[in-house]
């Protein structure tokens, strides 16, 4: 082991100290004690600290390790974000450490680099993630139940299927992550930038997402039941057959570079007070009770909606298309990808009982 440590690393060649050799849970307690000059792990807390580097474990084998609770704040087990950037994929590869079904719950992982890092299946139950990297890092199926993970870099970010219920990610960036599936249930991502992620059939029920960046997000058939959204960038959002049952989303923007898409979506007692939904579609959505005082829906199209009992007083109504529509053969079978029974021919809206005035 010590043999090892006097490898001096090379980002161009991929020589790394322990690249490709297994580790025990003893050699990383042991690694830990003897780091630089037996200073030991980094503290977190110490402010002057947070620039020092942890254990350089970049291409290291910790497959299936029980590394809970480690002091690992700082750790290299991929390349640091400025290195990652103009690396090319050989260099990535040869830098990401291996921590599928790794066991790191309680684990302090604060700054750590983990760029394309392999954890699938492992375990960060009430980890310590702040201002971490984890861009590109592989986390698909991976447990992150109220894991503490804000303002981390979760860029490009695989975690389908993961388990992030009672998350924080306030603050995260995961601009273009994949969340296919994945349980947000309950989490707090105030702040967050979650442009263009993939949520498709995701849980964010009850999540608490005030003043988020939602732009150009898939969440086709999504659940997002009682959900706050206020004050949240949706712009150009997809919500195809989405579940927004008394979702919050006042003052929230539907509208952007290109038009929100909220077909089939169950909107039942959704708040939407002083929403822009400007051009927003809305074909076939269910907005039974749903509140959309002063909200905007001027050219928007709704349809084959159900807006029985809403509340509309006070909204822009200005050219909003309301009669029957015919959806041209590549949109609907567009549609019937997340709404099978989704029909070419869109009655008028229902407008019983909706409160105008």
């Amino acid at each position: 082991m010590r043999e090892r440590l006097t490898v001096v690393p090379d980002i161009s060649l991929g020589r790394y100290p322990f690249r490709d050799q297994p580790l025990t849970r003893a050699d990383v307690e042991w690694l830990l004690s003897i780091h630089e000059q037996e200073r030991g792990p980094v503290d977190w807390r110490v402010l002057e600290q947070r620039t020092r580097w942890g254990l350089d474990l970049r291409g290291a084998d910790l497959r299936d390790v029980d590394l809970s609770h480690l002091p690992l704040s700082r750790l290299l087990a991929g390349l640091a974000w400025a290195d990652w950037l103009p690396a090319n994929d050989e260099e990535r590869e040869w830098a990401r450490a291996h921590l599928e079904g790794a066991l790191l719950d309680g684990a302090q992982l604060q700054g750590a680099a983990l760029n394309g890092t392999y954890l699938n299946g492992a375990s960060l139950c009430e980890a310590s993630l702040g201002l971490a990297e984890l861009g590109g890092a592989n986390l698909e199926g991976t447990m992150l139940k109220r894991a503490f993970l804000c303002e981390a870099n979760l860029i490009g970010a695989h975690i389908n299927g993961a388990c992030l219920s009672g998350a924080d990610l306030s603050g995260a960036y995961l601009v273009g992550a994949h969340l296919r599936g994945a349980d947000l249930s309950r989490a707090t991502v105030s702040h967050a930038d979650f442009s263009y992620v993939h949520f498709e059939y995701a849980d964010l029920s009850a999540l608490y997402a005030a003043e988020t960046n939602f732009g150009g997000a898939y969440l086709q058939c999504a659940d997002l039941s009682g959900a706050v959204l206020t004050g949240s960038d949706m712009g150009g959002v997809h919500l195809e057959g989405a579940n927004l049952i008394r979702a919050h989303l006042e003052i929230v923007s539907l509208t952007g570079r290109y038009p929100a898409h909220l077909e089939g979506a169950d909107l039942r007692g959704v708040h939407l007070e002083g929403a822009n939904l400007r051009q927003g579609y809305l074909l076939g959505a269910d907005l039974r009770g749903a509140h959309l005082e002063t909200a905007d829906l001027s050219h928007a199209c709704l349809s084959g909606a159900n807006l029985y009992g809403a509340h509309l007083e006070g909204a822009r109504l200005h050219h909003t298309h309301c009669g029957p529509l015919e959806v041209d053969e590549d949109e609907l079978a567009r549609l019937q990808v997340w709404l099978s029974q989704f029909t070419a021919n869109q009655p008028p809206t229902i407008l019983e009982h909706t409160i105008l005035i």
